[in-house]
């Protein structure tokens, strides 16, 4: 299969949270935040799913390094997320959405007169093989992605991560969502094997950022 290379990237707490139960997601350190621009920049591309948009409405763009803007994905099967959102709105050239054949056609014709473009799938739920292919296509080799956790559980389980970056934070939320939100693995066997390729104490020295190779 051809599709881009995929790299996880999330700052959870102590307890695996990447967002506390309001919807609570400020977890970062500067450096941290910077790691994550560095990295936006370097892949080009950025894919989140349709909760982190309606919740967050984040614009995606780089901050804190030089750069050209990423590219923005949007996963929503149901085209919840509002065509007034920022990855719509700003720099709409730059953003592709995934959604349905189910979805509204209006809100779609929409988007595709801001310049953004569009690619309806078969099902609501579909399947993220084919995106990972018309991705690659079109001509996108790596791709970072900002969640959130049923994002990440999707990828995982659709075996298309090559990467997963994570820091940890010094907090504990408890309830909220996870890094990875889904059905969820019986046992060991049924997961993933991550390889720890390199970890580093943050600069803040309260932090610590993990990266691992993801092994089907």
């Amino acid at each position: 299969m051809k599709k881009p290379y995929l790299i996880i990237f999330s700052t959870m707490t102590i307890d695996g949270r990447i967002a506390s139960k309001t919807w609570f997601s400020q977890l970062s350190c500067p450096k941290d935040l910077e790691r994550l621009h560095k990295l936006r920049a370097e892949t080009g591309a950025v894919m989140v799913g349709a909760e982190t948009v309606i919740k967050d409405d984040p614009s995606l763009r780089l901050k804190y390094v030089k750069g050209e803007d990423p590219y923005k994905i949007i996963i929503d099967g149901s085209f919840r997320v509002p065509i007034n959102a920022r990855v719509f709105t700003i720099n709409p050239e730059k953003a592709i959405l995934f959604t349905s054949k189910f979805a509204d056609e209006e809100k779609i014709k929409l988007l595709k007169e801001k310049g953004v473009k569009v690619f309806q799938l078969e099902d609501k739920v579909f399947n993220l093989i084919l995106v990972m292919e018309k991705l690659y296509d079109l001509g996108i080799k790596k791709v970072m992605v900002e969640g959130g956790g049923i994002l990440n559980w999707n990828l995982l389980v659709s075996k298309v991560v090559d990467e997963l970056r994570v820091t940890i934070s010094p907090y504990v939320f408890g309830k909220g969502r996870s890094i990875f939100d889904g059905e969820g693995f019986s046992d060991t066997t049924e997961s993933p094997k991550f390889e720890l390729t390199k970890f580093e104490i943050c600069e803040c020295k309260n932090e610590v950022h993990l990266i691992f190779k993801v092994n089907y």
